[in-house]
Formats: structure tokens, sequence, C-alpha cells
């Protein structure tokens, strides 16, 4: 979705609004007595006052970030490097270790998420069902394979990757969607309007139980067990991560609740 077509749904009641009252305006004041004319006009304009607050008060259930401008980010929270690039117009994701996400969706559980995005070293992450910084499902995309993780109250969990038939590259702009329905994921790539790829994912309901023991010489190590743990990704935000050297830019972000 580009930035006119989320304008105007965004403020698609004001702009019925604007053209009823002009519509309305104009008719009453064909009208001979002036009196009738008035009355009439005010009370349209009062309605549609109120129409826009209640649908100003509704929960939103989309949202569109073009990115493509500094303080586009002030929505978002993380830490790390998530800041405006102004010789590509987007923003750049780096050396955030927990990454970033946009909390005003928190409660969403089921959405689809559009944006385009270019990796510029290694490769580009990209969070779902975001309960916080600790708890989310990733998929990381690389120039020939996309890598699924979870993380779990800080502990990554690296789930089977996937490979791609026609690697992408870092010179060009490619378009993510990915569609969250309960815990079925679908993942689709594109460059302009052929898909690249276009897979489907499940969250696991359960993960094995590891320990975190330090040894006599204060060394930490796991040890895995057979006991199983629920997980629960059924709801949560959606945002972005890159570690270290990871580099990629993102721009027109748009989030729609199904």
């Amino acid at each position: 979705m580009n930035k006119s077509k989320a304008f105007i749904r965004q403020y698609k009641h004001e702009f019925i609004a604007f053209i009823v009252n002009t519509i309305a305006a104009y008719f009453s004041f064909l009208l001979i007595n002036p009196n009738i004319a008035f009355v009439l006009t005010t009370a349209i304009f009062t309605l549609s006052f109120f129409v826009i607050i209640y649908f100003r008060t509704k929960d939103t259930d989309f949202y569109f970030m073009s990115l493509d401008k500094p303080g586009c980010e002030k929505d978002w929270v993380g830490r790390g490097r998530f800041a405006f690039v102004r010789n590509e117009n987007c923003f750049e994701i780096t050396d955030s270790h927990a990454g970033y996400i946009f909390p005003k969706t928190a409660i969403w559980d089921d959405y689809k998420l559009e944006c385009n995005f270019k990796i510029v070293n290694m490769s580009f992450c990209c969070i779902i069902r975001a309960v916080n910084l600790s708890n989310y499902v990733m998929y990381q995309l690389f120039y020939d394979r996309i890598k699924p993780h979870l993380r779990i109250n800080g502990e990554w969990i690296i789930m089977e990757e996937n490979v791609f038939e026609d690697k992408l590259k870092p010179d060009k702009w490619y378009k993510l969607i990915i569609i969250c329905e309960k815990r079925s994921i679908r993942i689709n790539i594109k460059y302009e309007n052929k898909s690249l790829f276009d897979r489907h994912f499940v969250i696991p309901s359960q993960i094995g139980v590891v320990y975190r023991e330090l040894n006599s010489k204060g060394e930490e190590t796991k040890r895995e067990t057979k006991l199983m743990q629920n997980i629960d990704f059924d709801f949560g935000s959606i945002g972005v991560r890159n570690h270290g050297d990871e580099r990629a830019f993102v721009k027109n972000i748009y989030l729609e609740k199904l």
C-alpha cells in the first residue's frame, strides 16, 4: 500500500463528512428561509462532528508507516540503531540485539504485515507476535534462506530453515508479506510482481525445557531435558531486528488486522 492510499483510508470518515457537509450546505442555502437554512446546516455539522469523534475513538484496524523521514520511530520501542537513512529515504536496522517493536498492536492476534526491505549486509529479521523485547517469533531472511527463531525470556530457539530457489540480491528492494492466523504463518517474498518464496510455517505449542547451570569454574552450560514447556504466541506486535554487523533497510510498513 502506498502513502496516498493509506492517507485516504486513514481519513476516509473525514472525507465523507466533508462531502456530506458541502452538499448539505449547498442545498440548505438554496432555501428561501434563511432561518431554516441556518438550523439545518448547524444540525448537519454537529452530527458530523460527533460521527468523526465516534470513529476516532474506535480501535484502529490498520497502520501504515512509510519510514521516509526522521521521527517515524517515535511509536517504536527497542534498543540499538533504528534510524533514518537520508540517501535511501528509509530506515536502517542494525546493531540491535533486542530489536524494535511496534507496541500499538500488542493485543492483535490475526493480522497481515507488508513491508519493503533491502538486505545491506547478511540478513533482515522480521518480528511477529511480540509480547515484549524478550518474547517473540522472528524470521531471519538471508540472501539464500529463511531461518525461524523463537525468543523466550531472552533465550533463542532456532528452528528448521528453508532455502530460497531464487537468491536475493543486496542491491534490490523486495516486498515481504506475512499473514498470521493463529499458529499458522504464511510468508511471501516478492520482487516487483514475481513471487520468489511462498511458504507456510507453524508456531510450535511446546518446546523442550533447557536448564542453564554453572560448573565449579563459573562457566555456564546448558542441559537439555525431556520435559516439555507450553508456549503461547497467539497474539503480539510486529517489529524488526538485526544484531551486530547484520544490516538492512526497511520502509512502507503496512499492518492490517484480519
